[in-house]
């Protein structure tokens, strides 16, 4: 019923479109974006066409015996084309699970898209559990739905307090001020690792991908206090990084920054992400009383395994 094969770049202008007109696919997932660590990873992404329709994508990377969702991707798992039903998703997903295990993978790992990325809901645990996916791992996340005010009296006076100081949000049209002046900085010293993305990186991937990545940051007379950087999907802001100086931190620029996403940038949702400590494995509690101040609320990233 089905062609399952690996993709090869001939197909990025389909593999692309078919992106564009997902139910759930995000621009992560398109190669504009995949293909800028292609030399990091054995990419092993599946197309699965019907004729000369192309249905469905599966982002993956390979190690050793495993099929991985693409570990330079955030979320992955089956990207189906808009419209198809429940029971065609789930024979794309048994057909491709069979074509993986006939490659000679052993282990199938995937992490799906959240549904709140979704333009056409999928039934992620039903697809993933009636398809014998395990259940191995759950990543808290935070995200915001909008609309929604600031109710913490904390955050709120911070927001004050910022524009009683006359601090203003600016969106940049570069990613240099911010990257050089705070992001660096603030992971080196106090994070004590670098950022997933170099600033040709971002740069890179912004030029790749107009109008998706965007940069906001708070100033005070010409000084740039915070920064927030921003994947923007379609009803989704995402808030890959955040950082201020220590006067940021003093005047409550990230407050305002926060608060003016929500205003302005999120259409149905902004994403906070994770709350892990990467150092523990564990949520960090101060990070999720944080996301939870600006009326965060958890979703648990989700990871399936099956096998043979």
């Amino acid at each position: 019923m089905f062609e399952i094969k690996y993709y090869t770049p001939s197909e990025i202008e389909a593999w692309n479109e078919l992106i564009d007109i997902s139910s759930n696919g995000v621009f992560l997932h398109s190669r504009n974006f995949m293909d800028y660590h292609k030399d990091r990873f054995t990419d092993a992404s599946l197309v699965v066409y019907s004729g000369k329709e192309l249905l469905a994508v599966l982002p993956g990377n390979s190690y050793q015996k495993s099929f991985l969702s693409h570990q330079g991707l955030t979320y992955g798992g089956w990207i189906f084309k808009k419209g198809i039903d429940s029971v065609l998703q789930q024979e794309i997903i048994q057909s491709t699970l069979k074509f993986l295990f006939r490659k000679g993978f052993d282990r199938i790992r995937v992490k799906p898209v959240p549904e709140f990325y979704h333009s056409e809901k999928l039934d992620n645990d039903a697809l993933m559990l009636s398809s014998g996916g395990v259940l191995v791992d759950e990543d808290p996340n935070y995200a915001i739905e909008l609309p929604k005010v600031i109710s913490d009296r904390g955050k709120r006076w911070g927001v004050q307090k910022a524009m009683n100081l006359g601090i203003h949000i600016e969106e940049d049209d570069g990613f240099v001020t911010f990257w050089e002046e705070i992001l660096m900085p603030y992971h080196k010293q106090v994070l004590g690792y670098e950022p997933v993305h170099s600033l040709a990186e971002i740069e890179y991937l912004a030029g790749k991908n107009p109008e998706k990545i965007r940069q906001f940051n708070a100033y005070h007379k010409g000084e740039i206090l915070a920064g927030v950087t921003v994947f923007v999907h379609p009803e989704v802001a995402r808030t890959q990084y955040i950082a201020s100086t220590e006067d940021g931190r003093k005047n409550r620029a990230v407050d305002l920054l926060l608060g003016y996403l929500m205003r302005h940038v999120g259409e149905k949702y902004i994403d906070l992400g994770g709350v892990t400590d990467p150092k523990t494995g564990l949520p960090k509690e101060s990070l999720v009383q944080w996301k939870e101040s600006f009326g965060g609320e958890l979703y648990v990233g989700k990871v399936w395994e099956f096998f043979e």
